[in-house]
């Protein structure tokens, strides 16, 4: 799934850090591509976590990253929560250039595996999939479905996508088709 040493061990401190704190998480972005089998490099990591932490929530992740060698604050996080910010970031104390970018979400679904021992939750194939058409990263999506060919739900696709997403959903399953 990681590239590197440097990253896949970043990644699983995170993980071992995410798992602590109890709160709801998904792993997305280069991590989540890679995991439904298209290695991908990256300088970040992408997690979704659920968006509404109690006080005693922002205690437990601030405290768990920052004993798995990544570096936030109480402050950047309190301000993702009121709206002032889209993501709160960490940063890699170990490594000294890797990013995680944790974006705040309602809801999102998630599943379950294990990497190297560890219980790791990953975005659906299918909201990642919207993801991707939704931020216009269509040749990302094209490898994805064709890596994929059966074995998702396209309605839990659409129901996340404007018309003109949907249309661009239409024209890559049929050229996943045809290829």
């Amino acid at each position: 799934m990681a590239r590197s040493e440097g990253y896949r061990g970043a990644l699983l401190r995170l993980v071992k850090a995410l798992n602590q704190t109890g709160i709801r998480y998904a792993l997305t972005g280069a991590a989540a591509v890679s995991y439904y089998g298209i290695p991908r490099t990256s300088m970040d990591i992408d997690v979704v976590m659920k968006g509404n932490l109690s006080e005693p929530e922002i205690d437990r992740l601030s405290e768990a990253l920052s004993r798995n060698g990544f570096a936030t604050s109480k402050d950047e996080i309190h301000r993702a929560l009121t709206g002032g910010e889209v993501k709160i970031q960490a940063f890699d104390d170990n490594t000294g250039y890797l990013r995680v970018d944790i974006f705040l979400e309602r809801s999102f679904g998630r599943v379950a595996d294990r990497v190297d021992g560890l219980k790791v939750w990953f975005r659906t194939f299918e909201e990642l999939m919207a993801k991707k058409i939704q931020y216009g990263d269509i040749e990302e999506a094209k490898a994805l479905l064709q890596r994929r060919t059966r074995g998702f739900d396209k309605r839990k696709i659409v129901r996340f996508l404007n018309t003109q997403q949907k249309a661009k959903l239409e024209q890559l399953l049929k050229e996943t088709k045809s290829d």
